[in-house]
């Protein structure tokens, strides 16, 4: 895997996958590029240099894992793996779980090679984009990884949180209800104790997965990217707090949160909406700014097509397989459908095997701890492609009663960034929904009399593909 953001954007740009984009304005113009560019077929890495009012090599990296090949090349996958073929890829290679290899400390690292301190902090020395028309300002932190200590246990947190910037030296940051950082947070505020923070804003993959993953409490996301990863990642003490920092991060932010508020938000969400609005956070006073030469800051903004910007739905999915084998038998596929927004949509393919078996994983799906905002199951055939939407929508169409079918859950939680949640229940901090379930599977009591489908049989396909394999790389 890869030590740092510039070996990914090196290989994607070796892979024919990464395209250079230069004159664009960091108000609008990259946020819009990104969007639009992401909505067409095999969207390379974008990478922007000279932008409007910037020194070149002051860089915005976008849509860095919209490929399959740049997934596979983000996790050390195989790089023909394409759907749920990419998850299988992916669940092998976590296996039972991942073996903790704590960080190594180092003196120094690249992200030292500039250090801002005291009057020479200055945010807006950086190209942070506004990315959508209906942000509340400039957002620095979108691909960032947020770093803060427990103030009981000692133990090192990591998330994915976006970061806005207000002026030279004051930034926001949203941790988002339920996270762990968010309850790190909720202790020192409890308190009336101000508490140091890091932002990472670009960074090495391994990192960056590990702040997405619904790692347990306790569990340093340091020590997890670690055993992804295979060798610790080096870490670097900070010059303003205690913290450990990436040492090879692109621009490293570090202060105080205090709690004099700004209004953070609104922001362009996961799901495709301002759902969550804006509301006043404490404030993150920066104290030092390190940074590379030539930096680079990572975005990762939700567009209101998903798919353009995540590669979380491949490690949920492979989680969640795993999870499953251990409950349940006869899995043979399982997807986190992109087109439906993050982590709210997943198709679990089996062979079935008993009566209520299809309703059986589904179940399991829903107490499975990766999933925060999961409101719809749909389980299928071991004949249906899980990750092919057109299978699972006709599977949905041709195999499926409504009135017996579908099931729904109530009262299962949510997130914030719903667009669901309806005001009076978000004053409430009532973050539930509910969650459907949809069998999609044939009938079991007859399924050896279900009607057998015109579907090519995978031995045909095959031969037909070998021997007319011209014909099928024209399409």
């Amino acid at each position: 895997m890869f030590n740092d953001l510039r070996e990914f954007i090196k290989g994607a740009d070796e892979l024919g996958e990464c395209m250079v984009v230069e004159g664009a304005d960091w108000d609008l113009e990259i946020g819009a590029i990104a969007s639009l560019r992401g909505e067409l077929p095999n969207c390379p890495l974008l990478l922007f240099d000279r932008i409007k009012g910037y020194d070149a090599g002051y860089r915005v990296a976008s849509n860095l894992f919209s490929t399959n090949k740049r997934i596979a090349l983000a996790l050390d996958l195989p790089l023909e793996a394409v759907g749920v073929e990419l998850v299988r890829a992916f669940r092998n290679k976590i296996g039972e779980g991942i073996k903790l290899l704590p960080p190594v400390e180092v003196e120094t690292g690249p992200v030292k090679e500039n250090i801002l301190t005291g009057d020479d902090i200055d945010l807006f020395k950086f190209p942070a984009p506004k990315w959508h028309e209906g942000d509340g300002g400039r957002y620095i932190g979108t691909g960032s990884t947020v770093i803060t200590r427990d103030p009981d246990e000692g133990w090192v947190d990591l998330g994915c949180r976006r970061v806005q910037i207000h002026d030279k030296s004051t930034a926001t940051i949203w941790f988002v209800p339920s996270t762990n950082g968010h309850i790190i947070k909720k202790k020192y505020e409890d308190r009336g104790q101000t508490f140091p923070v890091a932002v990472s804003c670009g960074q090495e993959p391994a990192l960056w997965i590990a702040a997405a993953w619904p790692i347990p409490w306790g569990v340093s996301e340091y020590d997890f990217a670690g055993g992804l990863k295979g060798e610790p990642i080096k870490v670097t003490k900070g010059v303003a707090t205690d913290l450990p920092i990436p040492a090879t991060a692109e621009i490293v932010l570090e202060g105080e949160m205090v709690p004099e508020t700004r209004m953070e938000g609104p922001f362009g969400e996961r799901a495709g909406y301002y759902a969550s609005g804006a509301r006043p956070e404490w404030s993150m006073k920066v104290k030092s700014i390190l940074y590379r030469n030539d930096p680079i800051i990572q975005g990762a903004p939700p567009h209101w097509l998903p798919s353009v910007w995540t590669l979380t739905h491949i490690q949920r999915a492979a989680d969640l397989w795993n999870e499953l084998d251990r409950q349940v038998p006869g899995i043979e596929g399982v997807w986190m459908v992109e087109e439906a927004a993050i982590a709210s949509m997943v198709v679990i393919s089996l062979r079935q095997q008993y009566p209520g078996h299809a309703k059986q994983a589904a179940l399991a799906t829903c107490t499975c701890s990766t999933f925060r905002n999961l409101q719809y199951v749909i389980t299928v055939d071991e004949d249906i492609n899980p990750s092919n939407i057109a299978e699972v929508l006709w599977a949905i169409g041709t195999r499926t009663d409504p009135e017996v079918s579908i099931d729904i859950i109530r009262g299962t939680f949510n997130a914030p960034t719903s667009p669901m949640l309806s005001p009076e229940k978000i004053k409430q901090g009532d973050l539930t929904l509910s969650t459907a379930i949809i069998n999609a599977c044939k009938p079991y009591h007859w399924i050896k009399e279900f009607p057998p489908s015109i579907k090519t049989s995978p031995e045909l396909a095959h031969k037909t593909k070998q021997k007319w394999s011209e014909v099928f790389r024209s399409l």
